[in-house]
């Protein structure tokens, strides 16, 4: 599914993850915990090969880090849905038009869009605020919009970055029992967190990440 071998991202001289090396298996609950600072962000973009390694390897299902072209990236960003923090959004459009924006940049037919995407939007419980835009959306809201993105071009494993990090507490439940749902349907789960709490909602692996080394 996942895996990172002896990686090492090395950012004007400074070592931002040291000799990293993880295995993910498919529809597995992994949870990347540790500190701001401690590279689990930088981790979660090898995984999506934004960034790439400067020593070890990434693997990602057929895709390997040293082999990968330019053109093969976009194949393998079908496959890895990505939850952010911040969003990402375009708050000039509707939730519809947020959530196929993916599907429409893949080239697939309009008929299969819609379908797709009123699946993705109830799966997330927004079946009903699909026209709404964005900037009418509570936080909660938003972030359901994110994972209804990352889910429709249906992917085997979601990076989820702090998805709950800047929620209350009652949407940050109601996100990860969502991520609870999605994962025991069958997809693989590596979410990245500082919160304490959040580890223990669901059941899981968990991976603490300090000062980019991974803790035994």
């Amino acid at each position: 599914m996942i895996e990172l071998c002896n990686v090492w991202y090395i950012l004007e001289k400074h070592p931002i993850l040291e000799d990293i090396t993880i295995h993910i298996k498919p529809g597995e609950m992994v949870y990347l915990f540790g500190p701001s600072g401690a590279g689990k962000s930088t981790l979660l973009r090898l995984a999506h090969m934004e960034i790439m390694p400067t020593r070890g390897m990434v693997r990602v299902a057929d895709f390997n880090s040293s082999r990968i072209t330019k053109d093969e990236i976009p194949f393998l960003r079908r496959k890895v849905g990505v939850v952010f923090q911040d969003f990402k959004l375009l708050p000039d459009r509707d939730v519809f038009d947020n959530v196929s924006f993916a599907l429409w940049a893949t080239g697939v037919p309009y008929r299969k869009i819609k379908k797709r995407v009123l699946q993705v939007l109830a799966e997330v419980g927004l079946s009903h605020k699909r026209y709404a835009m964005i900037k009418t959306l509570s936080g909660g809201e938003q972030q359901r919009v994110c994972m209804a993105r990352a889910l429709a071009n249906e992917p085997f494993i979601l990076l989820a970055d702090e998805p709950t990090g800047n929620l209350d507490d009652e949407s940050s439940r109601d996100i990860l029992t969502l991520l609870g749902r999605i994962n025991r349907r069958g997809t693989a789960i590596l979410m990245a967190t500082h919160k304490e709490d959040a580890i223990h909602q669901i059941p899981g692996r968990i991976l603490r990440l300090k000062e980019g080394k991974l803790m035994s």
